[in-house]
């Protein structure tokens, strides 16, 4: 039994030092070593004591004191990401974390809890993050709390049960959002009428009829590019990333972006696009163009290319022969549809009515796409497969009908059964009735 300085019996494990500070001796078995605890508050010390041994019960893993909520992120990224998952993923981890680790970066790991986590989605929406953010980071927060639990880190998960609150407010009409998703004959008329004569022509032109994403594109081969049986294999795209972590799994101390080609995330993205007669058309006349570049720079051509030894014979290059970016499209993008808005704002101003604007990016043409496939009558099932999405419902997301489409549909049912005898109300039967 110890006893306190006064020489009273303070109970087996516990004594006070000479300096009055308390202590807790606490043996678990397998350690020879005793876990030793400290407070200048005996009935704090015990509460401390109480609490230790309650986790040595329930089998959790007392190295969890050590760990504060941003220390135990980097070692979950080391010992379960960093290695195992792609740059892109490993970076979109680091981002959702960062953004909460002023709320529950420094709390210790033993010590969180649902109301800390609370907090922490409060703060994230009083700051002005959107919803799609706000849940990124939760998101990331759980996984690494799961493993915590796997872990015998702690006894359950503090994110459980934690909801988002969803604003009611409708910001854009749903039905129009759904259109503006889409691109109408007009608009893609206009917009390759304006691209036709600028380097980029054909990169919209073959997303606009094969539906691919301008990554999977921008990472095109040229031996991707099967001739013979009309058709276009992918499974790989370009991207920019972050990199937060060295080959030792070591965070750098100043993070610096990289270009990669990689394998897709999802196994349905590894697949045939069929292609038409204008499609070849188009990869041939941009073949024309960078041979045009290859004369022009010679042995300069491709020399800051920094895939250009792994991949030689990427389909789209700048003119220098450097990698052809996934942003490079929506800029692009940007510089043609300017000057489609000018010539469109002055013609309005003279005709005295309100420009027709739109808005026009890679991944739209993509959409259109899908919604032509299916506006074709396809099958959702081939449409799943050309697109690349793992499941129809995906596809469904991706389809958005035009206006002129459904009212074409509807014809055909009022077609086929106008010829119906239907009984006639005759006049005033109603208002005879009711008044």
């Amino acid at each position: 039994m110890g006893k306190s300085l006064k020489g009273k019996e303070l109970g087996r494990g516990l004594y006070q030092r000479s300096d009055g500070l308390y202590v807790a001796r606490i043996y678990t078995k397998g350690s020879p070593k005793p876990i030793y605890l400290y407070d200048s508050n005996l009935a704090k010390l015990k509460k401390k004591r109480d609490h230790e041994k309650a986790r040595y019960i329930m089998g959790l893993n007392a190295g969890a004191r050590k760990y504060t909520t941003a220390e135990w992120f980097d070692e979950w990224m080391k010992l379960y990401n960093i290695g195992r998952l792609k740059n892109t993923t490993i970076n979109g981890y680091v981002d959702g974390f960062e953004r909460i680790t002023d709320y529950i970066g420094s709390v210790r790991l033993e010590s969180l809890t649902p109301a800390h986590i609370r907090n922490m989605v409060e703060r994230l929406q009083a700051d002005g993050y959107a919803e799609t953010s706000v849940e990124h980071s939760l998101t990331i927060v759980n996984l690494l709390l799961n493993s915590a639990v796997d872990s015998r880190m702690i006894p359950m998960n503090p994110c459980k049960g934690i909801l988002i609150a969803k604003s009611e407010e409708a910001v854009v009409d749903p039905l129009q959002e759904d259109e503006e998703k889409v691109l109408t004959k007009e608009e893609i008329e206009t917009f390759l009428n304006a691209a036709k004569n600028t380097r980029y022509y054909e990169v919209f032109y073959i997303i606009l009829n094969t539906g691919m994403r301008i990554g999977e594109l921008a990472a095109l081969q040229w031996e991707d590019i099967d001739f013979h049986s009309h058709r276009i294999r992918v499974y790989k795209t370009l991207n920019k990333t972050t990199i937060f972590y060295d080959n030792k799994k070591n965070r750098v101390e100043n993070p610096y972006n990289t270009k990669q080609i990689t394998t897709p995330k999802k196994k349905a993205s590894y697949r045939w696009i069929p292609m038409s007669k204008k499609v070849e058309n188009a990869f041939l006349t941009w073949k024309v163009k960078q041979d045009m570049d290859k004369e022009k720079y010679g042995s300069k051509w491709g020399a800051n290319n920094v895939l250009k030894d792994e991949y030689p014979d990427l389909v789209f290059t700048t003119k220098p022969g450097n990698l052809f970016l996934p942003q490079y499209g929506s800029q692009e993008c940007s510089r043609i549809l300017n000057i489609i808005d000018k010539k469109e704002i002055k013609r309005a101003q003279i005709e005295n009515r309100e420009p027709h604007l739109y808005s026009v990016y890679p991944h739209k043409f993509r959409h259109t796409f899908v919604t032509r496939m299916n506006q074709s009558n396809m099958s959702p099932f081939t449409v799943s497969k050309i697109a690349g999405h793992s499941s129809v419902n995906m596809t469904n997301y991706y389809t958005h009908l035009e206006k002129e489409y459904v009212s074409d549909e509807f014809n055909k049912f009022i077609e086929t059964y106008e010829e119906e005898n239907i009984p006639q109300i005759e006049e005033n039967t109603t208002k005879d009735k009711y008044e």
